[in-house]
C-alpha cells in the first residue's frame, strides 16, 4: 500500500507538473495527428512505467488518463481518441465474450446468482453508508447506492490479470463476466426504484432514526470551523509527505540510474560519484528548503505562539523535526555513495551552508516551482466561465400602464437589436405567452421575463417602467417553468447538422436561445443561420420539460 501511495503521489505531481506545461509549450506545433500520437504516446509510457515498478498496465492507462483530463486540452484529446477508444473498445469486448463458454455459464448458474444478488445488496449498502456518513440525507444515499450497484467492466480485468498470474481458479472469470453482464442490465430497474424504495424505508425506519440522520445530515453541511492546531498540523502534513515523496525519488534516480549512467558513459570512479551527488543535491536542495525551512500557515502559527505559551514546546518540537527529517534525507543521500560516519557528517554541513547561504535563492526558485504547479493544477477550473457566461441572469419587469412602449409590437420596439435584452415570456392576466414572436404587442400590466445583463436589464427597465412604486420593484421569477439551462449538442442531438430556424427550438420547446459556446468562442444572441456541431454549449431560456424533448 504504501508503495502504491508513494507512487500515486509522485506521478500526480510529476504528471501535472510537466505534461500541462508542455503540451502548452507546443501548442502551435500540435495539429491534430500530432495530439492524437502524442496523447497515445503519453498513455502507453505510462503504461510503461506501471508496469516497470510492477504495477498493472490498467493503472497506468488510468493514471495518465486523469492527468491528461486535467489539462486545458482535455476535451480536445478526447474528441481524438474517441475514435481509438471505440476500436479497442470493440476488440475488448469481442475478446471478452470469445473467452466465455456457455456451458460454464449453466454450469455454474448458482454461484452467478448468488454473486450477482451478493454484489447487488453489497455495493447498495456500502455506497448508501457512505452517503449517510458523508452527510447526504437519506433520500440521496438510497439513490446513490441503487445507482452504483453495478460491478463495471474493470471486473474483467482483474479477473484476466487472476488468471494470468495463477491466483484465482479458471471458473472465477466466466462468472465474474456474467455478474458484470446482469448487473449492469438490473441497474436502470434500481435507479427507477430508488425514490419508492425510499418511500417505503421513510415509512418503516422509526422516527427517531429519520430525525437523527436529517440532524446529522444538516449538522456536516453547516461551516466546520477548524482550531488553529488541525489547520497547522494538517498543513504540515501535507507538506512532509509531498516533499518527502519528491526527495526520496530523487535519491532512487540518482543511486540507481544517474550514478551508473555517468560511470559508464562520462566518468568513473570518484568523480562519478562526487558528479551525480552534486546534481542530486542542487535538485533536492528546494525542497529540502520547503520541507525543512519553510514557513507554513503563518497566522495560525502566530497565533498558537503568541497567545498560548504553553503550545510553543510542541511547536519547537516539530521544527526540530522536520530540520531532523531534512538531514536524514541528506544522509540517506550520502550513505548511499559513502560510509555512515562519512555521510552524516558532510550532510550536515551541506544543511547549514545551503541553507544559511542561499535560503533566499532557494525560497525564490522553490515558489516560482510551486506558483508553476498550481497554475497547471488550476487551469481547467480558471479557464471555465462562470455559471452565466455572460453575466445574465433572469428577471421580472412589469409595463407601466404610462410607458411608451404600450401598444407597439417587439419588431418596431427592436429590444433585443437595440439593449441586447431577450424576452422570454410575456405573462399577460391567466396567459402566459413563451418566446413571443416579433407581431406580438405591448399591453399595460404585462409581466416581462427578461434575460439580460444587469446594465442591458437597467437599460430597458427604465423604458418599460414609469415612476414604478418602491413596492414593485424587479423582483425574481421563481414560480414559473421557466430556466436559463445550458445544454450539450452530441452528434445523436435532434439539432445536430441543422441550423436554429430549421431546428425549430422556439415553436416545439418554446424556448429562447441566448448565447452558444463552441471552444473557447462565446456568441451572443446568435443569428438564426448558426448551425449546430457537436461539442456546442446552447444557452437556452425556456420550458425545462420541452427543452429535454427538442434537444
Amino acid at each position: 500500500i504504501l508503495k502504491l501511495a508513494f507512487f500515486l503521489v509522485l506521478w500526480f505531481l510529476g504528471g501535472i507538473f510537466l505534461i500541462p506545461t508542455f503540451l502548452k509549450a507546443t501548442r502551435k506545433l500540435m495539429n491534430d495527428e500530432t495530439m492524437l500520437i502524442v496523447s497515445l504516446a503519453l498513455c502507453l509510457i505510462m503504461v510503461l512505467l506501471a508496469v516497470k515498478v510492477g504495477f498493472s498496465p490498467a493503472l497506468g492507462a488510468f493514471i495518465m488518463g486523469s492527468i491528461l483530463a486535467e489539462t486545458t486540452q482535455a476535451e480536445k484529446i478526447e474528441h481524438l481518441t474517441k475514435s481509438v477508444k471505440d476500436l479497442f473498445a470493440a476488440v475488448f469486448f469481442v475478446s471478452v465474450g470469445m473467452l466465455i463458454d456457455p456451458k460454464i455459464l449453466v454450469d455454474y448458474a448458482l454461484p452467478i446468482v448468488i454473486v450477482t444478488l451478493a454484489t447487488i445488496l453489497g455495493k447498495f449498502l456500502s455506497s448508501s453508508l457512505g452517503a449517510l456518513l458523508s452527510g447526504q440525507p437519506l433520500k440521496t444515499s438510497v439513490q446513490a447506492g441503487m445507482s452504483l450497484a453495478q460491478i463495471g467492466e474493470f471486473s474483467f480485468i482483474i479477473a484476466t490479470l487472476g488468471l494470468t498470474l495463477k491466483v484465482t481458479s479458471d471458473f472465477l472469470y466466466p462468472i465474474a463476466v456474467a455478474a458484470s453482464a446482469i448487473t449492469t442490465f438490473t441497474t436502470p430497474y434500481l435507479i427507477k426504484l430508488s425514490e419508492p424504495f425510499y418511500n417505503y424505508l421513510n415509512r418503516i425506519l422509526p422516527k427517531k432514526w429519520i430525525d437523527g440522520i436529517a440532524r446529522y445530515s444538516s449538522s456536516t453541511a453547516g461551516i466546520t470551523t477548524l482550531s488553529d492546531w488541525k489547520i497547522l498540523l494538517r498543513s504540515y502534513a501535507f507538506n512532509t509527505i509531498i516533499h518527502s515523496v519528491i526527495i526520496i525519488a530523487v535519491i532512487f534516480l540518482a543511486s540507481r540510474y544517474v550514478q551508473p549512467f555517468i560511470a559508464k558513459n562520462v566518468v568513473n570512479g570518484l568523480k562519478s560519484t562526487i558528479i551525480s551527488l552534486i546534481a542530486s543535491f542542487i535538485l533536492m536542495a528546494p525542497f529540502l528548503w520547503a520541507l525543512s525551512i519553510r514557513r507554513i500557515q503563518k497566522t495560525a502559527y502566530s497565533h498558537l505562539w503568541l497567545n498560548k505559551k504553553f503550545t510553543r514546546g510542541p511547536l519547537i518540537a516539530i521544527e526540530v523535526f522536520r530540520i531532523a527529517l531534512g538531514i536524514f534525507f541528506v544522509g540517506f543521500l550520502m550513505y548511499e555513495f559513502f560510509d555512515t560516519w562519512v555521510a552524516a557528517g558532510i550532510a550536515l554541513g551541506l544543511i547549514v551552508l545551503v541553507m544559511v547561504i542561499f535560503s533566499r535563492k532557494l525560497q525564490a526558485f522553490y515558489n516560482k516551482l510551486e506558483k508553476r504547479f498550481m497554475l497547471n493544477l488550476n487551469a481547467r477550473e480558471n479557464q471555465k466561465p462562470d455559471i452565466l457566461p455572460w453575466d445574465t441572469h433572469l428577471t421580472e419587469i412589469k409595463v407601466s400602464p404610462e410607458s411608451d412602449v404600450v401598444g407597439k409590437t417587439l419588431a418596431e420596439l427592436m429590444i433585443r437589436e437595440k439593449y441586447g435584452v431577450n424576452i422570454a415570456l410575456i405573462e399577460r392576466g391567466r396567459n402566459n405567452i413563451p418566446t413571443p414572436g416579433r407581431d406580438e404587442r405591448l399591453y399595460p400590466n404585462d409581466n416581462l421575463l427578461l434575460i439580460g445583463a444587469d446594465d442591458q436589464l437597467a437599460s430597458v427597465k427604465a423604458l418599460l417602467e414609469v415612476d414604478l412604486p418602491d413596492t414593485e420593484q424587479e423582483k425574481s421569477f421563481p414560480d414559473k417553468e421557466m430556466t436559463l439551462q445550458k445544454v450539450v449538442v452530441s452528434t445523436e442531438s435532434p439539432v445536430y447538422g441543422l441550423s436554429i430556424r430549421n431546428a425549430g427550438i422556439r415553436e416545439k420547446a418554446q424556448a429562447l436561445i441566448v448565447g452558444i459556446e463552441r471552444g473557447a468562442e462565446r456568441i451572443l444572441n446568435p443569428s438564426s443561420d448558426f448551425i449546430f456541431d457537436s461539442g456546442d454549449v446552447i444557452w437556452i431560456v425556456g420550458n425545462n420539460k420541452k427543452i429535454k424533448e427538442v434537444i
